[in-house]
């Protein structure tokens, strides 16, 4: 088993990795819209600023792993107050995948996230190829 940390002084690193890759398989868990750099800055304000924010933070976790977004093949989102936050979520992350290669993608509703945010995901990714 392999595990990357992007900042192994963040608070973050104390309870998990980044990504753990095993088997051929890569995980993710609990990805915010966290400064991986500086986990002290404010989260962004508004969940499709967010949204965007987790999106970049996976591209430098994958940039780091050797990956590329090709590999992602599931996503589960958590999100609070998904009925009324949805379509706004879905708006900054509608066209982050390629049309062809869309991951599977669940949603869980939350009634709360890490530091207040309104959404994390999971990715889960085939490390062995696109």
């Amino acid at each position: 088993m392999n595990t990357i940390t992007i900042n192994d002084k963040s608070a973050r690193a104390r309870v998990a990795s980044d990504i753990v890759l095993v088997n051929g398989w890569a995980i993710t868990s609990a990805l915010g819209p966290v400064d991986l750099e500086n986990d002290r800055t404010p989260l962004p304000e508004g969940v499709e600023a967010q949204t965007r924010k987790i999106l970049s933070n996976l591209e430098t976790i994958l940039r780091a792993a050797g990956l590329t977004r090709d590999n992602v093949v599931a996503v589960r989102v958590y999100l609070v107050e998904a009925p009324r936050l949805l379509e706004r979520m879905n708006a900054a992350y509608n066209g982050f995948f390629r049309a062809d290669r869309l991951p599977a993608r669940s949603l869980v509703g939350a009634t709360w996230l890490t530091r207040g945010a309104q959404v994390e995901m999971d990715f889960v990714l085939n490390s062995q190829g696109t």
